[in-house]
């Protein structure tokens, strides 16, 4: 039985889009947030993960079609 990843991975990406929005906007007010380049570096991390788990579920549902 294979799992569904499609939901998780949509969700993940999604999340650390929004996430990395407001990290943003607060750095271009000047606000002083902690350990931001830190931060920034493991959502982009969790967005290719999240990406790596939409492309293998649409793969093993035979949704994605490579030519």
């Amino acid at each position: 039985m294979k799992h569904d990843l499609t939901l998780a991975g949509a969700a993940l990406v999604s999340g650390c889009i929004i996430t990395g929005g407001i990290l943003i906007g607060a750095l271009t007010f000047s606000v002083e947030v902690p350990f931001a380049p830190y931060i920034m570096v493991t959502l982009a991390a969790l967005i290719v993960l999240g990406a790596a788990m939409l492309i293998l579920s649409c793969r093993t549902r035979g949704d994605l079609s490579l030519r």
